[in-house]
């Protein structure tokens, strides 16, 4: 895949310490492009939101493609800096939005809420496979340091609804000795977990119960 963004949405606001990749949003268009359901009465998430890049872009594509949007989009980020940013993104977003609301908590507090529809791009690493930058604030949006992977997944299958779908990006860690596909089927026995593309070299996979 290209990195250069063939669907331009809007102009965001985002830390200047961290930048978001374009797999957030490639990956907000793939999901746009291949989940066609009804949303009109459904709920969705956007986990380890950041500064809301994906739940967004996938909101401004449902909105210019006039096809329908959840009612209710939920942004769970365990950085409360990202807040500002969010809220900023949300005026340029411009008018259209469904209620949106951003969640400052670890992604192991979703609470009871089911989700039809949940859009994920997590840290990539874990902390022993890569260098540490001096910023924490690095850190934490590259390595899994406030929870771990495990977590990760089962905070999503504890959040999906019965006939929801969960895309996620897992990043192809076997120069680590870590075949993260494979793991995260080990661990969600009870769902099935597809590869359904390749966004520049990184996984996308629907997660869905069997």
């Amino acid at each position: 895949m290209s990195s250069i963004n063939p669907h331009y949405t809007f102009q965001y606001v985002q830390p200047e310490e961290y930048h978001f990749s374009h797999d957030s949003v490639f990956l907000a268009r793939k999901v746009f492009e291949i989940h066609k359901q009804d949303l009109s009465l459904s709920t969705a998430l956007d986990l380890c939101s950041g500064c809301g890049i994906v739940g967004l872009d996938f909101l401004f594509h449902c909105k210019t493609g006039h096809r329908s949007m959840p009612k209710n989009f939920d942004f769970i980020e365990v950085q409360n800096v990202y807040e500002k940013y969010f809220e900023a993104n949300t005026i340029a977003f411009g008018s259209g939005l469904p209620q949106v609301n951003f969640l400052n908590r670890n992604y192991e507090k979703t609470e009871a809420r089911k989700y039809d529809l949940i859009l994920c791009n997590p840290p990539y690493f874990r902390p022993d496979q890569g260098s540490l930058s001096p910023s924490e604030f690095k850190n934490r949006c590259r390595f899994f340091i406030d929870s771990d992977f495990k977590s990760l997944l089962e905070a999503i299958g504890n959040s999906l609804a019965h006939k929801g779908s969960a895309y996620v990006l897992l990043k192809d860690l076997r120069a680590h000795g870590t075949d993260t596909t494979r793991e995260a089927s080990e661990i969600l026995k009870s769902f099935s977990v597809e590869v359904v593309d390749d966004i520049r070299g990184t996984s996308l996979v629907k997660i869905t119960q069997k």
